[in-house]
């Protein structure tokens, strides 16, 4: 289960990491602008825009995507080194950090009317989130049941079980 969880997230991660770098390539490399003015605006509204409205949402962009691009990162060295390792305090940061960005995305893209291409990003990054998650909580949170008695005698076994679980 963690296994499968954590190549979910981190599959989140690279989808992810991919859009944001590719927009940051457009609009820093390239002199692009925002993928945003595109997709709200029709050419005629952008053209009588002003440079400096359009100039602060290539601002907006680069630093959202450069952001998110980062994010990416430490998501996956996260999941990579310490979700594996089943750490308890790696699962919440992950479900927390994850979760507050994939819920704005969805306030985000209600703001500028839904945007057919980023509200599908949106709903498949969303379920690949809540199914990584969710194993990887399932396995991480789960308690281990001990299938063995290492070095005990069957009175000591006996004993063992006898012992309140709210002490151990």
């Amino acid at each position: 289960m963690l296994k499968a969880g954590s190549i979910i997230l981190s599959l989140w991660a690279g989808i992810n990491f991919f859009f944001a770098a590719l927009i940051l390539t457009s609009v820093v490399i390239f002199g692009a602008n925002s993928p945003l003015l595109v997709m709200v605006f029709e050419k005629a509204a952008i053209a009588s825009l002003d440079a400096k409205v359009i100039a602060s949402l290539n601002a907006l962009t680069i630093l959202y995507n450069s952001c998110s691009v980062v994010l990416s990162l430490l998501v996956w060295m996260l999941i990579r080194k310490s979700l594996a390792a089943r750490q308890h305090w790696a699962f919440w940061s992950l479900l927390f950090t994850i979760g507050f960005k994939e819920v704005l995305a969805f306030f985000a893209s209600a703001e500028v009317g839904n945007v057919w291409l980023r509200w599908q990003v949106n709903v498949v990054l969303s379920v690949l989130y809540i199914v990584g998650i969710g194993l990887s909580g399932y396995a991480v949170l789960k308690p281990r049941q001990q299938t063995h008695w290492p070095n005990l005698s069957e009175a000591g076994r006996q004993r063992w079980k006898r012992i309140p679980t709210s002490i151990m």
